[in-house]
């Protein structure tokens, strides 16, 4: 990915991010938001850094990626795999 591309792709994730927060702000609920690190991820989530990095790449669990850095919004992060549990149990 070049820097143009990944500085998008963060822009991008911003824009989802504030859309988000104006659009429940109407219904009087603010989505939260605890952007963490990946370690932190990690230690609550008790898992290998490895296993964040696979479910990056696989699309499982959403990050921010900002320059070098990589970031995640912990209660979206959870939907994700709360949704991803659901779809394994029905199929």
């Amino acid at each position: 990915m070049t820097p143009t591309t990944l500085i998008q792709c963060s822009l991008d994730d911003l824009r989802q991010l504030l859309g988000e927060v104006i659009s429940h702000g109407a219904n009087g609920a603010i989505p939260a938001i605890e952007v963490i690190d990946r370690a932190e991820l990690c230690r609550r989530l008790d898992i290998s850094e490895q296993t964040v990095i696979t479910w990056e790449k696989r699309g499982k669990i959403p990050c921010l990626r900002i320059g070098g850095a990589v970031r995640y919004n912990y209660p979206k992060v959870i939907e994700a795999l709360e949704d991803s549990a659901k779809i394994r149990r029905v199929a």
